[in-house]
């Protein structure tokens, strides 16, 4: 993964991007990348705190159907298995998976925002990502970290 695709994860995130716009986005690169994004998705789901009582909501918010393969699977219990079939599921399903890993996330990362970051906080993903101004900042950031 790189910043970009971060940064742009992270719009979707705070909703900054349509949902017919997330869809290009992720349809626009190869089923090998498009995993790729699966897999650090499932990492920051975890990362972020995702529970299984969130599966629910996470399932509406995503408007997918709760009989597709990716809703049945993470609806089972045991997340973390689960995220792990999730990730190796056919490139057919992919998209449902995508909608709904970025629903649990969006959740997760609400939840351990207000609980820790309402104040303030150091995170580069909880700042405005739809001020350029904020997104060459962050840009600038990690280039200097690079280049250290």
């Amino acid at each position: 993964m790189n910043l970009a695709d971060e940064i742009t994860i992270n719009q979707i995130r705070q909703e900054l991007i349509s949902q017919e716009d997330t869809k290009n986005w992720f349809s626009s690169f190869p089923p090998q990348y498009q995993q790729e994004i699966l897999q650090w998705l499932s990492y920051i789901v975890i990362q972020a705190g995702a529970r299984e009582e969130d599966v629910a909501l996470a399932i509406v918010k995503s408007k997918l159907r709760p009989t597709y393969t990716p809703c049945v699977l993470i609806g089972k219990g045991r997340l973390k298995e689960q995220l792990v079939k999730i990730v190796q599921l056919p490139t057919s399903e992919f998209m449902k998976a995508f909608l709904l890993l970025m629903s649990l996330f969006a959740i997760a990362d609400a939840r351990r925002y207000n609980k820790y970051c309402q104040d303030g906080c150091s995170h580069w993903w909880h700042r405005d990502l739809s001020d350029r101004q904020t997104l060459d900042e962050i840009f600038h950031e990690f280039q200097q970290i690079v280049v250290v």
